[in-house]
């Protein structure tokens, strides 16, 4: 992940409803790197225009917001608000990263059903005290508006807080992403019992230790280390290949070869290549096994084998 971490500032909104035309903001929350949180709420019902003014002035020595489907509503709400109130303000300058949309090929590798923020803060294993739902807060704050009850603007900042905590603790999953783009080191690595066994450094903790397995190739994920090990079939290696669909499959030979190659062989005899049987067959040898960057491009594809949706 190239963003500087330190100018990260995770950020959520909560809203009287989904459109920005038809609805207002109710608080807005802000929580840095370090955990420490700030929120801006709308006390009156007519204080959007102040909360977002203070909102652009407190990110503005930062240079990414995160957000959890902010792409879809939170900065498109917000986005329509400045205009509405004649902000001289955007987001343009900022990079932005939304952890829904870059874990949710992750879905199914981490067996959730859906994909909502709570669900992977379940898999994470955290506990929340607020349990509401986005319409009862609505009503929750109608409330407020109507009788003052601390109690229901404490419960409206409580959510917010929680979201922007779990948003916090779920950017821990943006290891696996950034496992798949060779952000880890080589420990070790050797041949034993007609395997082949990398250790490997992860630069990127992950925060719940698993095993994945797939095609006899098993990758053990534990905090900043892991283990891949490989099978080895009659010798040979099988380097699992990411553009199989640039590939064709020819079950006799159990080999494969590129499209561009398709006039020059029998296509009765070939069939369009799937992530499975997309793959070259090679010895491991004194000049692989001495070959460190080899090894770990090697490395890198098999773990991008088992761990991507793709």
């Amino acid at each position: 992940m190239e963003h500087n971490i330190q100018q990260s500032l995770f950020f959520d909104i909560e809203t009287t409803g989904l459109s920005a035309d038809i609805s207002a903001i109710t608080v807005i929350g802000c929580c840095d790197m370090d955990g420490n949180v700030t929120q801006w709420f709308n006390e009156d019902g007519l204080s959007q225009k102040q909360i977002l003014t203070d909102f652009l002035a407190f990110i503005q020595p930062y240079n990414t917001l995160i957000t959890f489907n902010g792409k879809t509503f939170d900065l498109p709400f917000l986005t329509s608000k400045i205009k509405e109130f004649k902000i001289n303000a955007s987001f343009d300058q900022y990079e932005h990263l939304d952890l829904y949309q870059i874990l949710k090929p992750y879905k199914n590798l981490w067996g959730l059903k859906n994909f909502r923020q709570k669900n992977l803060e379940e898999y994470l294993g955290i506990q929340r005290t607020d349990k509401l739902s986005g319409k009862k807060l609505i009503k929750i704050y109608q409330d407020y508006l109507e009788n003052g009850d601390i109690k229901n603007k404490e419960s409206l900042l409580l959510h917010n807080h929680e979201d922007l905590i779990g948003l916090h603790k779920i950017y821990s999953l943006m290891s696996y992403p950034a496992l798949l783009d060779k952000e880890f080191t080589l420990s070790s690595y050797f041949i034993e019992n007609d395997h082949f066994i990398a250790h490997l450094n992860l630069d990127i903790q992950i925060p719940v230790s698993c095993n994945y397995e797939k095609s006899g190739i098993s990758l053990t994920l534990d905090h900043s280390n892991a283990i891949l090990t490989c099978p080895l079939e009659n010798g040979h290696l099988k380097h699992y290949l990411k553009d199989y669909k640039n590939y064709y499959y020819l079950p006799m030979e159990d080999l494969v070869i590129h499209k561009s190659m398709k006039s020059f062989v029998d296509t009765t005899s070939i069939i369009r290549a799937d992530k499975n049987n997309c793959y070259s067959k090679f010895t491991p040898g004194d000049s692989f096994l001495s070959a460190k960057t080899d090894v770990t491009n090697y490395c890198a594809d098999i773990i991008y084998y088992i761990l991507s949706e793709k």
